[in-house]
């Protein structure tokens, strides 16, 4: 079950988006894991940090029906797996961000070959290919 993309609700002629406040209703609804916040005052129009009630602090970067970026200060199955449940596809990747050094997941619906290959020529460190099964279109 895809995540709840809806009309802005200031603008809706605007392009439909995943709104900050439904991620963690997703979360809970479509994946199992509850008690996720979100701060308000992270939230652009693709992007959003977090917290799940582990004490694991999150950054999330997406673009519906293309990627997925989760960056996370440790690791948490839980997590993976509830936005893998959330977006209908599993990571095709996990790596430590030379950025930011925290641990990355990505999702990639539309090249995840080209995006590991450009993963790969940017160095980035402990590079882990997760999903050999290619996204369901």
């Amino acid at each position: 079950m895809p995540e709840t993309i809806r009309p802005s609700c200031s603008n809706p002629t605007s392009p439909a988006k995943w709104h900050w406040h439904q991620i963690p209703r997703d979360l809970e609804a479509q994946g199992g894991l509850r008690n996720v916040t979100i701060d308000p005052l992270s939230v652009t129009r693709h992007a959003c940090a977090g917290q799940t009630e582990n004490g694991t602090q999150f950054n999330l970067t997406w673009v519906p029906e293309m990627f997925l970026l989760l960056s996370v200060t440790q690791d948490e199955t839980e997590l993976v797996d509830a936005f893998a449940a959330v977006v209908g596809y599993k990571p095709f990747c996990r790596y430590t961000s030379r950025e930011s050094g925290l641990l990355t997941y990505e999702w990639d619906k539309t090249d995840p070959e080209g995006r590991f290959a450009a993963l790969q020529q940017a160095g980035e460190t402990n590079l882990e290919r997760l999903n050999e099964e290619p996204a369901s279109a």
